[in-house]
């Protein structure tokens, strides 16, 4: 009789787990969600993830981390930094990541509503909608995570690598105020005869302002190893360089190149390192702190 109940204890086990993998049950990052908010304006709608933080109160005002390029850049985002936030080695903040245009091409999504010109590469498709992506955001997706949850209106983050490391330029230099923070990730400086290094040196910043930039490029970024034609690893030197010329004595700025990174692998170490030096508790210093309202 004891054997009969442990045969059928074992066939009720792999039953169960079979039934289990039958069902095939996703895995989900903790405190997300995905929703989809509409770019009215221009009759689109980008589906928006968000995370909250570990400790989330509705009395507590929190940082918002928000990145582009989000089915990749999320995952990766939040769970660089989950180990030092559970660990109270990092503050906790909240994440939103903006997705593509829904129904339409990742690819081609990116190249139009990240670059501010066309570029000759791909002159037959569509670009140079920054500026109506800019405005989406500022005006769409920051209004409702502000009035949804408990946020620091003047301590936002952005994280973009690749065209979204360009896209950040093109925020900082026509919203400054937008953002406190950036994670700049292997930047697209090439994109359009580097029209952002001449939109840069058109542009000029107010003395007030108070950001902090952090720029990160894979050493393997360069002509003869990763890219075939453009110095990824110059040309955003060149940009940081230029920020941190200016005379903007509130501002701090820090860039790094990463030993044995190309275009592919870089971001994973850019987001890891950038959020530790924005928001770190180990250093005191003060830059995850927000800002006064301008």
């Amino acid at each position: 009789m004891r054997l009969i109940k442990i045969y059928t204890g074992i066939l009720l086990w792999l039953f169960a787990g079979n039934l289990l993998a039958d069902q095939k049950i996703p895995f989900e990052l903790p405190r997300s969600e995905v929703i989809s908010i509409p770019d009215r304006k221009n009759d689109r709608v980008y589906e928006i993830h968000i995370q909250l933080p570990a400790k989330y109160q509705e009395d507590k005002k929190y940082p918002v981390v928000y990145m582009t390029d989000s089915p990749y850049t999320f995952p990766i985002v939040t769970g660089a930094a989950r180990y030092p936030v559970n660990n109270e080695r990092m503050r906790d903040v909240m994440f939103v990541g903006i997705s593509w245009q829904t129904g339409y091409s990742p690819a081609a999504s990116r190249r139009r509503d990240y670059t501010p010109t066309v570029d000759a590469l791909w002159a037959n498709d569509p670009a140079a909608e920054a500026d109506k992506h800019l405005e989406f955001i500022r005006n769409e997706v920051i209004p409702y995570i502000d009035t949804r949850f408990s946020t620091e209106i003047t301590n936002r983050t952005y994280v973009g690598n690749s065209l979204g490391g360009l896209f950040g330029f093109y925020i900082l230099l026509n919203n400054p105020y937008l953002f406190k923070n950036y994670v700049i990730g292997s930047p697209s400086v090439w994109w359009g005869e580097k029209h952002i290094l001449a939109a840069e040196a058109k542009t000029k910043l107010p003395a007030d302002l108070a950001v902090n930039i952090f720029i990160a490029v894979g050493a393997d970024e360069i002509p003869g190893r990763d890219s075939p034609k453009n110095d990824m690893v110059g040309q955003a030197r060149e940009m940081f360089d230029r920020l941190k010329a200016r005379d903007l004595k509130n501002s701090k700025f820090e860039m790094r190149v990463i030993e044995h990174a190309n275009h592919a692998t870089a971001f994973p170490v850019t987001s890891a390192q950038g959020l530790w030096w924005l928001f770190n508790n180990d250093t005191g210093d003060k830059r995850g702190v927000a800002n006064p309202a301008p």
